[in-house]
């Protein structure tokens, strides 16, 4: 069985995307964003969930993501919003997978 029979679908490479950085992607008409963070891969939605910010334009620092517009904080771990920017809401998330032979994102 494929990673596509699974619902993945390839959308990086890892040489696309450094530790502490972020990548903004498309996957099924959805626009994603991925980060790396201590060399796991988390993906999120990319569109802030309060007034439709591209998030792949913040900030991160370790775990939380900074939108670029109005500063909301997420975790892109479970893409929880920050107690602290209530005028948002969570992020989706998905679930990544990652070929290491070839550095495939999934």
């Amino acid at each position: 069985m494929s990673k596509e029979d699974d619902g993945f679908q390839k959308v990086a490479n890892k040489q696309a995307l450094k530790e502490g950085e972020l990548l903004g992607i498309e996957a099924n008409g959805t626009k994603i964003v991925l980060a790396m963070v201590e060399g796991r891969i988390y993906a999120i939605d990319a569109v802030c969930s309060h007034k439709g910010a591209p998030l792949e334009e913040g900030s991160l620092g370790g775990h939380f993501l900074k939108c670029p517009w109005h500063y909301a904080v997420f975790d892109v771990r479970n893409g929880k919003v920050s107690d602290r920017t209530v005028w948002a809401t969570n992020q989706k998330c998905y679930p990544v997978k990652v070929d290491e032979a070839k550095g495939d994102i999934w």
